[in-house]
């Protein structure tokens, strides 16, 4: 009997023994578990991905920036379109390698959708690119090749050729340069037949002139057929690059990341809940079980003081480069709609302006007034005092305007001497007027650029566009309308404003004609023909 006690009091103590351990197996094991799955996500690779988002949509507005110089001409040497191609690529690697570790089809038809975008707009650019100098060294070429043409024409071979043939040639070749330049900012099949009959109209006088004007009339003539063929094919070829939607497709891309790393993050969240309420079970069991399981309490408060400073460290690290690239975009946005010489809103930040001050018309019924400057005597400062002054005149002119104008008042420059003002909310016919009075009584004050005499003025287009009725028309008519007006103030005499006969006023307070004469009275003594 006392042996077999002895045996059944051995057996309870090792079947007791066996069933701790195991339990501390069980427990251990759910531990490791726990704590593998809160670490099982690597906090660096968001950061990762974050960053490499950034920088895929900074070298994408890089790209449509320089997309945007090499359109307008501004670039001081030729752009290759193609420079973020190779690190393009390379992120998107990158970004297509982190992939499954998302989990997620969202974020992976969103890459699918970026791929195909950064493919077709590839291939629009390198299009692009191939079409954009012939072009740009047509337009460059054309305006110093007329000039010179027509010194041919008043000169030597002017004295040997009929005088008819002589004026009209000049005058022909003063309405192949406008038709030409205006075809370039906004071209049409009408424009384009009238520049092709102008062109034959030249090309029918070579006859009267040697076989050395006759090459400098050819090379005119093709330098504007090249502008004829190239500027409406750049002009598809821009729309299309702007209809690639890679922006978008970056935005659904960021997106779907950060949906499948929060749905990641929340899953590590909930298992440190997990971990942390099993801690506090295990410290219960601890205090339960004595001093033999203090060591597995200290490593598991060791274990939560990393995680927290992990976290920690995660956070800050991750505002910090939010800030950083949050400064970067902000820069980047601010090059892309504003004139690098002047401070001033750029043609592609006005459109958006004037989009939104239709829409702002349309549903208060006012108005909204567009005014088309173009300086006159611009060119004589360029040719005799050069290229720095003419940049001086270009930023007093902008400085000088600008303070005149209200605080909600736009004005932009769209490229060499031709600004735009933005009105919105004009009362009346009159108060427009007054602004154009004092544009231009600012334009004409700058009679001195480092230490020279010069003298300019402006011919100025005003259009207006009312309500409903003025946003149907929309901003392109608004803008032709003030550019057209413009246009009528140089021909009657330059240094003076014009109304378009398609404006429209919330009332005449008075009569346009009446405005008109007295704009013309106002401005006698000031716009003697210049430049």
């Amino acid at each position: 009997m006392f042996t077999l006690s002895v045996w059944r009091a051995g057996w309870g103590r090792r079947r007791r023994m066996l069933l701790a351990s195991l339990a501390i197996l069980f427990m251990s094991a759910v531990l490791v578990f726990l704590y593998i799955r809160t670490d099982a996500v690597d906090p660096e690779i968001r950061n990762s991905v974050m960053l490499n988002l950034r920088e895929l949509e900074k070298l994408d507005a890089e790209w449509d920036a320089n997309i945007l110089r090499a359109h307008t001409g501004r670039a001081s040497a030729p752009l290759d379109l193609g420079a973020q191609l190779p690190r393009m690529h390379d992120l998107m690697a990158r970004l297509g390698d982190t992939l499954p570790l998302t989990g997620d089809t969202t974020a992976q038809a969103a890459y699918a959708q970026l791929q195909v975008a950064l493919r077709g707009k590839e291939q629009l650019v390198a299009q692009f690119a191939r079409h954009n100098p012939p072009l740009r060294a047509a337009l460059l070429h054309m305006p110093p090749a007329v000039a010179d043409l027509k010194t041919e024409i008043s000169g030597i071979e002017g004295a040997l050729a009929p005088a008819r043939i002589v004026v009209r040639l000049d005058s022909t070749l003063n309405a192949l340069l406008t038709e030409t330049l205006r075809y370039n900012i906004a071209p049409s099949p009408a424009l384009a037949a009238r520049i092709d009959e102008i062109l034959g109209d030249v090309a029918a006088q070579q006859i009267a002139f040697s076989p050395a004007v006759i090459d400098k009339m050819d090379a005119v003539i093709a330098s504007s057929r090249v502008i004829l063929a190239k500027r409406p094919l750049e002009n598809l070829l821009e729309a299309q690059i702007a209809a690639a939607g890679s922006d978008l497709a970056l935005d659904r891309l960021e997106r779907g990341f950060d949906h499948s790393f929060d749905a990641v993050l929340l899953e590590r969240q909930r298992f440190r809940g997990y971990l942390f309420a099993y801690s506090a079970v295990l410290m219960l069991l601890l205090v339960y079980a004595g001093a033999r399981l203090r060591s597995s309490y200290r490593i598991i408060g060791v274990v939560n003081r990393r995680l927290q400073a992990a976290n920690e460290t995660l956070e800050q690290r991750v505002a910090e480069r939010t800030a950083e690239l949050e400064a970067q975009s902000r820069q980047l946005e601010r090059l892309a709609q504003h004139d690098s010489l002047t401070g001033l809103i750029n043609y592609r930040q006005l459109t958006r302006l004037l989009e939104r001050a239709l829409a702002r018309a349309e549903r208060r019924d006012s108005v909204v007034v567009l005014m088309f400057i173009d300086l006159d005597g611009f060119k004589a400062v360029n040719d005799t005092l050069g290229h720095a002054a003419g940049d001086q005149v270009l930023q007093m002119v902008a400085r000088r305007v600008g303070a005149k104008l209200r605080a909600e008042d736009a004005l932009a420059r769209l490229g060499g001497d031709e600004f735009v003002i933005l009105l919105e909310d004009v009362a009346s016919e009159s108060g427009a007027l007054r602004v154009a009075r004092l544009a231009l009584a600012e334009i004409e004050s700058i009679t001195e650029v480092d230490g020279h005499a010069v003298t300019i003025s402006a011919s100025i287009g005003i259009a207006s566009a009312r309500g409903q009725m003025g946003a149907a028309r929309g901003q392109e008519t608004l803008l032709a309308d003030a550019d057209k007006a413009m246009y009528a103030a140089k021909q009657s005499g330059k240094g003076r404003f014009v109304v378009s006969p398609e404006a429209q006023w919330l009332g005449q307070d008075i009569p346009s004609e009446l405005v008109l004469a007295d704009a013309a009275r106002d401005n006698t003594a000031s716009a003697d023909p210049i430049g």
